[in-house]
């Protein structure tokens, strides 16, 4: 199987990190957050943390993409610190669950959005979305170029418009800095309660910024990039965030916010009025848009990576030669997803995904000590800040997040592990074509 050709740069894994990140996330979640810390600096305090726990994560990855910078990510993390089992129950749930379930969410939510901003028929939001993932994905199918200058300027636009919207905010003046004066209210409920099923969401909105581990053989000195990338692409997410909390925060009172459906919406009301509303459907749509590509580009590599290990998606990956891309693997992808979408609705495709999400997590960056006892001598151009007290504090957050998941979101979580432990039987029977073969 040839070789992935390599093409990304630096800002070029920057811009798949903060593609699939800075999506319509950032525009609703921060209501959830305002219903559960009513105080200003609270919740600024809460999106600070978000970051400060992805910046862990960042962390231990840059060490792991450092030692390993290998097409696959966590894939290949999980091989070499626990074995092909783990990597491959990791590469089928991310494959079949996580990550096509949510690409499949985030079209439903360019679809209603670009429906809206076109006032058509509510009727054609499913056939969208299939339209916006076959469309991105044959995009990616003639060739990486192609596919990350798309994303690299739908990122470009996102990040315009969230900027902005925050010098706008200030320079319009229609906000009220007494909404950032602390308001009194009952913590009915201990602090560190209250934080952790804010970050719940808040995290969500943080997802992806391990993303461009995905793509490491198509990355220029993927060694000293991918780090780079990690640490640049989280900074500046953070950043980004907490300027636009504090503009809602200045434009709308806390308990406006948590009665705010739409709060991006509302804000685009304030500062610009009713046309506001439609500028808001068009970023929103160019958001979704350069998440799903990003998402295309990284997913197709773990296939890519699972087909070097396994017979059973040996036969799904072939590079197409003319584009040097896995054009099998985003075909499938594609015809999958748009399953998803005609089978499933929005808030259906996101329960039963994030209690795998942080398991694996936990499972990826506890394969650092691992390494580092199975493999001494291997060359780590960066070691990860900290060591151990940084990974052994993700790996901390990650258990809580799963524990907190399982028991206030019990059956979409049961859902997720009873798919999981349904690659069990799969693996086995790769593993007995493996042997055949080898006969």
């Amino acid at each position: 199987m040839p070789f992935l050709k390599t093409r990304l740069s630096r800002w070029d894994s920057v811009a798949v990190i903060t593609a699939i990140v800075i999506g319509v996330g950032i525009f609703r979640v921060p209501a959830e957050v305002a219903k559960f810390l009513k105080s200003p600096a609270l919740m600024l305090l809460a999106w600070f943390l978000g970051g400060i726990i992805s910046l862990l994560g960042a962390l231990c990855y840059a060490e792991l993409s450092s030692s390993l910078p290998k097409t696959g990510g966590s894939y290949v993390y999980l091989r070499e610190s626990y074995g092909k089992w783990a990597a491959f129950l990791f590469g089928w749930t991310e494959v079949l669950v996580i990550r096509a379930g949510s690409i499949a969410a985030i079209a439903f939510i360019s679809a209603e959005y670009l429906r809206s901003l076109l006032a058509i028929d509510i009727f054609f939001i499913k056939p969208l979305a299939i339209f916006i993932v076959i469309a991105i994905s044959l995009i990616n199918i003639f060739g990486l170029s192609c596919g990350k200058k798309i994303h690299n300027l739908l990122t470009v636009i996102n990040i315009f418009a969230l900027l902005s919207m925050i010098l706008c905010g200030v320079i319009f003046q229609k906000g009220n800095i007494s909404h950032f004066y602390p308001a009194p209210f009952a913590l009915d409920k201990n602090i560190l309660s209250l934080l952790g099923l804010a970050l719940i969401p808040i995290l969500w909105t943080y997802g992806g910024w391990h993303e461009n581990t995905f793509v490491a053989e198509e990355t220029k000195d993927a060694a000293r990039t991918l780090p780079q990338a990690l640490i640049i692409g989280v900074s500046l997410i953070t950043v980004l965030y907490l300027a636009v909390n504090f503009l809602y925060i200045y434009l709308m009172p806390v308990t406006e916010m948590a009665n705010s459906s739409l709060i991006g919406s509302d804000v685009f009301y304030i500062l610009y009025g009713t046309g506001g509303r439609k500028i808001f459907e068009a970023v929103v749509v160019m958001a979704s848009l350069g998440s799903i590509n990003a998402m295309i580009i990284t997913g197709s590599r773990i296939t890519y990576a699972m087909a070097k290990d396994n017979a059973v998606f040996a036969y799904l990956e072939k590079i197409n030669t003319p584009y040097g891309t896995p054009h099998r693997a985003i075909i499938i992808n594609a015809v999958w997803v748009s399953i998803l979408i005609l089978l499933g609705t929005f808030a259906k495709l996101l329960f039963f995904t994030g209690i795998l999400v942080w398991l694996f997590f936990a499972l990826a960056v506890a394969g650092i000590f691992i390494l580092r006892r199975k493999f001494p001598a291997i060359k780590r151009p960066y070691k990860v800040w900290g060591y151990p007290a940084t990974p052994a504090i993700f790996i901390l957050v990650c258990a809580v997040l799963f524990v907190n998941t399982l028991i206030f979101n019990p059956l979409p979580s049961l859902a997720g592990l009873c798919l999981l432990a349904s690659g069990i039987p799969v693996y086995f029977v790769s593993k007995f074509l493996e042997n055949k073969k080898k006969q």
